[in-house]
């Protein structure tokens, strides 16, 4: 049985040439423990939203001002499994730092398979 090795990200349709090691929480229903006194266990549930983070390296034809200011995009994180989630409505976070290499953020909707 193959396991994940290599992701392909994509943003509104443009390829993103990531560095291995990309990873996607898939957000969604968080859940917390909520222990009582009386020794039972039960669960406190919130909203959890996806974070998507790759690396990948500063090129010239790397759209930094594009991806800085990116809100409402569709990103698609696939892994070579075959499996794929998307983020809609995503936006950068935090601001991106250059250099050899940009760490990129995404977050948006909670991720879905597709």
């Amino acid at each position: 049985m193959k396991h994940h090795g290599r992701a392909a990200i994509t943003y509104n349709g443009k390829t993103l040439r990531s560095k291995p090691g990309a990873t996607c929480n898939l957000g969604g229903t968080s859940r917390a423990a909520d222990p009582l006194d009386t020794g039972e266990v039960g669960y406190v549930e919130s909203t959890a939203a996806p974070e998507l983070n790759c690396t990948v390296p500063l090129t010239a034809d790397l759209d930094v001002d594009g991806l800085q200011n990116m809100v409402g995009a569709v990103v698609v994180f696939t892994s070579d499994t075959g499996k794929s989630w998307v983020i809609r409505d995503a936006f950068t976070v935090d601001t991106i730092t250059v250099g050899g290499d940009v760490a990129l953020k995404f977050s948006g909707q909670p991720a879905v398979t597709m």
